[in-house]
């Protein structure tokens, strides 16, 4: 029996090349990469540039999903130069994904596109897929133009999914070693004031969430987190509960605006509040594995 296609554009990053272990058994997995066109453990490697349509497009024909993750990682300073690059590396290769689906006899069936949650307004409350005023910061202009360019073409024949990305914590990659590395040399205190708010998921239940919105052909914008965000301060407390440390020194707001000069970081990816809980995911039945913040962290440690 023919294996179901997916393919995954961005699949080398962290996030895509679980999602490539995730389904590599059970699906037929092809990676759009910028790197050389290859097959490896069984799953496929389509060299592409994300900016134009050549020699990759047959492989979306006839695909159950289409993911796109790609995109420059935001773990830069926001320099004007980078704020083009970050925006252009997401609306360019979503353009072109676009047109090649549109091109199509058989196209995906869905797609779902990366976004980012960080777009939402920081408030007591959290937010929901249904907010309609969002932030003046550049990560909300990026994501949102982004999604602008997701939606601009007419596809009659592909349902689509914005997945609104929060904080995803893996063993592999991402923020959690370098916050555990941290934890472990006691300088695992708050960031800043501490209360900032921050909507996670465990890698595992993003994964399952992905296969769920496939299975269930869910369309628009979807809040990408588990439904319990966190303060900053409980967040680097359990953390360090979980790892048996006892101290934290605290990082003050200016401390860290001034190193992240030196480390090419931008302090507003730790100081800035980011809220909102995945009502759609919720709504449509979708069971966390991961809803508490200690558990998830143990299981990671």
């Amino acid at each position: 029996m023919k294996k179901p296609k997916i393919v995954i554009a961005g699949g080398s990053g962290f996030f895509g090349a679980y999602l490539v272990n995730y389904y590599k058994q059970t699906k037929n997995v092809i990676v759009l990469t910028r790197g050389a066109s290859e097959i490896k453990e069984g799953v496929e490697y389509v060299s592409w540039d994300g900016k134009s349509v050549s020699g990759w497009k047959e492989c979306l024909n006839e695909a159950e999903a289409l993911i796109n993750l790609s995109g420059k990682s935001i773990n830069c300073r926001f320099t004007d130069e980078n704020k083009k690059l970050l925006i252009a590396s997401r609306t360019v290769s979503t353009k072109v994904l676009a047109e090649a689906i549109s091109s199509l006899e058989n196209p995906p069936k869905i797609w779902l596109n990366a976004s980012a949650g960080a777009m939402y307004q920081p408030q007591t409350q959290p937010n929901t897929e249904n907010e309609t005023e969002f932030s003046i910061g550049f990560l909300s202009k990026m994501a949102l133009t982004w999604e602008e360019a997701f939606y601009k073409e007419e596809l009659p024949k592909t349902k689509r999914a914005a997945i609104r990305i929060s904080l995803i914590l893996g063993k592999d990659g991402g923020v959690f070693p370098v916050l555990k590395k941290i934890t472990s040399l006691y300088l695992g205190g708050s960031a800043g004031s501490g209360k900032q708010m921050m909507s996670w998921i465990h890698i595992e239940d993003a994964a399952r969430a992905i296969d769920f919105i496939i299975e269930k052909n869910i369309e628009g914008p979807v809040n990408f987190s588990s439904n319990s965000p966190v303060s900053n301060k409980v967040f680097m407390k359990s953390l360090r509960k979980v790892l048996g440390v006892s101290l934290g020194i605290p990082a003050p707001a200016f401390g860290i605006k001034f190193f992240s000069r030196f480390i090419g970081a931008e302090p507003s990816l730790l100081l800035d509040s980011v809220n909102f809980i995945p009502e759609k995911l919720i709504e449509e039945g979708f069971k966390f594995k991961f809803t508490d913040i200690n558990n998830a962290l143990e299981d990671l440690k």
